[in-house]
């Protein structure tokens, strides 16, 4: 014969008040980078006078399509940015602090680069690292973000953002930004001031 096990008899008593407080699950902020007019500069007139021998004033870049600014083939601009896009990048100021500064706080940051067709996703993640500047990936916008910052008002409004900042250059002065969804930011302290406020 099998011996039966018995248990005692328990009673629980649950507590009114759970005496241990818990914190909602903060979500990183997700943030979308540009990099070309936004943390690197370009003096555009010297690389167009190199590649094409012509010069053109900074005023003179109307549009951030430079073929449209030309009057080239799309073909010709790709040539040219081929050139420039593997050399050391000349950092706008407080752009590279402030990213050190949000990884740290363990934001996502994304790049979304044209250099993606110049270099491919490889190369530009290899270019990021050894010119250390920080990131946590590199897409092409088709991810969801808390902020995009960026120079062109088209792939601004091609991503789902929340804040959508558009970074002062010649060429996106003349947006008429109809939707009224574009953010204009001067300068990197400005963009840590919105990103601060969306905390």
């Amino acid at each position: 014969m099998t011996p039966v096990e018995v248990r005692p008899e328990m009673t629980i008593v649950w507590p009114e008040e759970c005496p241990y407080k818990i914190e909602p699950l903060k979500v990183k902020k997700r943030i979308c980078i540009d990099l070309d007019g936004v943390v690197c500069e370009y003096n555009f007139p010297k690389i167009v006078r190199d590649f094409f021998g012509v010069d053109l004033s900074p005023g003179a870049i109307f549009a951030y399509d430079l073929a449209d600014v030309l009057g080239v083939a799309p073909v010709l601009i790709n040539s040219m940015f081929n050139k420039q896009v593997y050399g050391p990048p000349n950092l706008i100021e407080g752009a590279v602090d402030t990213l050190k500064e949000w990884k740290s706080l363990g934001y996502d940051l994304t790049i979304y680069s044209n250099r993606i067709k110049y270099m491919g996703y490889e190369g530009l993640v290899n270019w990021l690292i050894d010119w250390q500047i920080p990131f946590t990936r590199a897409d092409g916008g088709m991810g969801e973000y808390d902020v995009h910052i960026d120079d062109s008002p088209g792939k601004l409004m091609s991503t789902q953002s929340n804040l959508k900042l558009l970074f002062n250059q010649p060429w996106n002065i003349r947006c008429c930004n109809i939707t009224g969804r574009l953010v204009r930011v001067n300068n990197w302290k400005e963009i840590r001031d919105y990103v601060q406020a969306q905390i």
